[in-house]
Order: structure tokens, then sequence, then C-alpha cells
């Protein structure tokens, strides 16, 4: 069965397709785009990140490109706030301490334990914007 001219454009702009993505696949592969953020990991953070969850935390905020942007981002949050500050923030959430008005108010975090309380702080403390190839340059000439 012969293909018709339009069937033949059909396969060709298959094949430009699944040539770019293989391509794309093959840079991606070979020069991976830059880390910006990471989340440093540890069982404290672990038990947060379980609270963050059933807390639905991430209804309203974005970790990683996950979830939505009705909250500020969080990612790299652990780099700009301490722990205290988390805390306080949780137990007192008030508006002005993001770049963007959000049309939404965060509510106050309530009903956890004070341990809950802060393995949810450990999990937002454990997300923090990853250091630059500038700076693993600067630190290793320091111990070396």
């Amino acid at each position: 069965m012969a293909l018709r001219a339009g069937e033949w454009i059909v396969v060709g702009g298959a094949a430009v397709i699944i040539s770019f993505a293989i391509v794309s696949g093959i840079i991606i592969y070979i020069k991976p785009p830059p880390v910006e953020y990471v989340y440093l990991e540890d069982e404290k953070s672990m038990v947060g990140e379980l609270l963050y969850r059933s807390q639905g935390c991430g209804a309203c905020h974005e970790i990683f490109g996950n979830g939505p942007s009705f909250g500020p981002k969080l990612d790299g949050v652990g780099s700009k706030r301490n722990k205290e500050w988390l805390r306080a923030y949780l137990l007192n959430p008030r508006p002005g301490v993001s770049e963007k008005k959000y049309r939404l108010k965060m509510q106050p975090v309530t009903g956890l334990t004070d341990a809950e309380l802060d393995s949810l702080v450990d999990y937002l403390a454990a997300l923090k914007k990853a250091p630059s190839a500038d700076s693993k340059v600067a630190t290793s000439k320091q111990h070396g």
C-alpha cells in the first residue's frame, strides 16, 4: 500500500519531532540544566515533608515546580529564613514578606504538637538554594 502525499507529510513531521526529541535528550544528558535549589533531606525533614503534605500546604505553595502558586514559592526558603523566623511565621503569618502580592492570606498553622511544628520547620529549612559553582571553588580553596 503506497502512502498518499498528505500521509508522507505526517510521517515526515513525525520523524522531525522524534529527531528533535532525541537530540534534545542527548544535549540534556551531556549538559544537564543547572540545579538552582536542593532539598537537604534528613530524618527530621522527612517527617516535616509528610506533615507539609498532610496539612495541605502544597495546595497553595509550589516547590521545585510542583504545586500551584497561590502563595509564594518555597524553593530555597531555608536559605532565606532561619528556623526561628519560619516557626514564628507559621504560627503568625503576616502579609508583606514576599516580593509579590497574593490574593490569599495564609492561615496560622494550628493543631500540631511542638514536635510536629519543629519537623515542619525542619522541612522548610531543608529547602536550600544550591551552592553555585563559584562558591564551591571558593570553599575548596579555603579548605585546601
